[in-house]
């Protein structure tokens, strides 16, 4: 049954996945190979605040990105508004991500997505968000958790620790910018379509 628990300044829905949708999303994942260096600041301004990840503007999305948004985000009986882009993130031990904001505008909204088929608190990974110097809300990537929060609120994952036994920390960042159309309008124009298969088959 889905449950849903209101933190401070986000929203968290547990168990709107089933056990087969997160497994076929840890495959898709693991076994994705069009991971990209990301930056949260300039590369010329910080190299240190790098990840594997993959933006993918809409209308650009593949399987998996209409699977959570027509399908599975709909189980939650809450708006659900028109993503402008998807962002995977890889998150490995040693790496180092910024705090960062999704958006700039007050209606501006993110739906974050854990990936892995198996977690633990030890392995770390959370993912923190601030009011201030404040960390307000600290969400653990239970598998298949949805973390729904505002695109202003700065935030930002951990890394894994040496502890963990799994190759990353998978998430999908779905997210509704307005005021940024234009930005997404040109980068969708320059990107692939994800043509990524869901579910993914190994070979």
């Amino acid at each position: 049954m889905m449950d849903i628990i209101k933190y401070d300044q986000v929203m968290v829905i547990d168990d709107l996945f089933t056990p087969e949708e997160v497994e076929m999303m840890d495959t898709y994942f693991t076994y994705f190979d069009g991971w990209q260096l990301i930056f949260d600041d300039s590369p010329d301004d910080n190299l240190s605040t790098f990840s594997l990840g993959r933006a993918i503007d809409y209308p650009n999305y593949g399987e998996f990105d209409y699977f959570c948004k027509n399908h599975a985000f709909q189980r939650a009986g809450i708006p659900i508004p028109a993503f402008h882009r998807v962002v995977y993130n890889a998150f490995r031990f040693g790496d180092s991500p910024a705090i960062h904001c999704d958006g700039e505008e007050l209606d501006a909204i993110s739906f974050l997505v854990y990936c892995n088929k198996e977690w633990k608190p030890e392995w770390g990974g959370e993912t923190v968000f601030m009011n201030g110097d404040r960390i307000t809300d600290t969400v653990i990537p239970k598998p298949g958790r949805i973390v729904v929060f505002p695109g202003l609120v700065p935030h930002g994952g951990k890394a894994p620790t040496k502890h963990c036994p799994v190759a990353a920390r998978y998430s999908a960042v779905f997210q509704y910018c307005p005021g940024q159309e234009d930005v997404v309008e040109a980068h969708a124009k320059v990107q692939e379509k994800n043509r990524r298969p869901f579910p993914y088959e190994p070979k």
